[in-house]
């Protein structure tokens, strides 16, 4: 609500009161809605890293490469065992065929035919557990390539090209900074914050404009003595993970007046308005409340509800 009114002039304007909320500022901390961890699954060398920090990425991006020099040599001597598997097998089948044909004429040992199909079995069996076995150490050597869990961004890499690494060990850090932001308030002002409410955002190190959250999850756990919330931000908030922000609370409302900052003038520190004494505007000094902020100037003293003003004289 404006503290005043436009009059006909659409110059002049009558002062009103208007109620006023005020806000005190809380510093608390973004913190990633999500994190995860990409971990190396094979022992091995990291022969690429394709991530920096602060790097964004995509759901299932290769990011780096693990190779284990032992499961190459594996491979080779399975495929040359299944290459000589599929010979024996080709030959046997060859002879089991000819031999079949000697038995029905009645020139070949039925018992001896019976051995062949036996051996044909074990072999057929030997090479598809050779093959299994080469199919599982492939699906392995691709555990090398570690991919992305989400869409995030990397908040840090902990290998270099060249390491090596063992099972488990971790390669990167991811983070995601989405329409929801994570904050980590002073447990002091657990209070002030309830799921379902608003709250003002400002982030000092950039441009400090405001955007209005609006808080969906408070967790129940302290952690190291602060309230985490999560909160949705109308337009995104762009920020770094750890970053500082001003929560901005309410702490009540009061009556004030306010005049945009064009109708207000300033010499030799004094501060003053234009004001109707009749059928003429005077300069009358009064006494601000501070800056102007969003374009308005809070009027502490020197105006009454009704005064009509006029703005500021221009020089050229």
């Amino acid at each position: 609500m404006m503290g005043f009114a436009l009059t006909a002039s659409a110059q002049s304007l009558i002062i009103q009161e208007s109620i006023v909320v005020d806000y005190r500022s809380v510093v608390a901390r973004i913190e990633a809605s999500d994190t995860a961890t990409a971990r190396s699954r094979l022992q091995g060398v990291v022969t690429r890293l394709s991530i920096d920090e602060g790097d964004q990425v995509k759901a299932g991006e290769v990011v780096a490469v693990v190779v284990d020099s032992t499961l190459e040599p594996q491979l080779a001597a399975l495929r040359s065992r299944a290459d000589g598997l599929k010979s024996q097998i080709r030959q046997a089948e060859e002879d089991l065929a000819r031999n079949e044909k000697l038995l029905a004429n009645g020139f070949y040992p039925k018992a001896r035919l019976d051995e062949q199909r036996t051996a044909l079995d074990v072999s057929r069996r030997t090479l598809a557990a050779a093959e299994a076995e080469r199919r599982a150490l492939v699906a392995r050597q691709g555990e090398g390539s570690i991919r992305a869990p989400a869409d995030s961004r990397v908040t840090s890499v902990e290998v270099v090209n060249g390491a090596i690494v063992s099972p488990g060990e971790v390669l990167a850090r991811f983070a995601t900074l989405t329409d929801i932001v994570r904050l980590s308030l002073p447990e002091r002002h657990a209070s002030e914050i309830s799921e379902g409410g608003t709250v003002a955002l400002r982030l000092p190190a950039r441009d400090g404009s405001v955007r209005t959250a609006t808080i969906i999850k408070i967790y129940p756990e302290l952690r190291n003595g602060a309230l985490i919330a999560d909160a949705t931000v109308q337009g995104g908030l762009d920020g770094l993970v750890g970053e500082r922000v001003d929560v901005l609370v309410s702490v009540g409302e009061r009556r004030a007046i306010r005049v945009p900052d064009k109708y207000v003038s300033t010499r030799f520190g004094v501060d003053f308005v234009r004001v109707k004494v009749g059928d003429r505007f005077v300069e009358a000094p009064v006494a601000i409340a501070g800056p102007s902020q969003g374009g308005e100037i809070e009027i502490l003293s020197g105006l009454r509800i009704g005064d009509v003003i006029e703005p500021r004289e221009t020089t050229t």
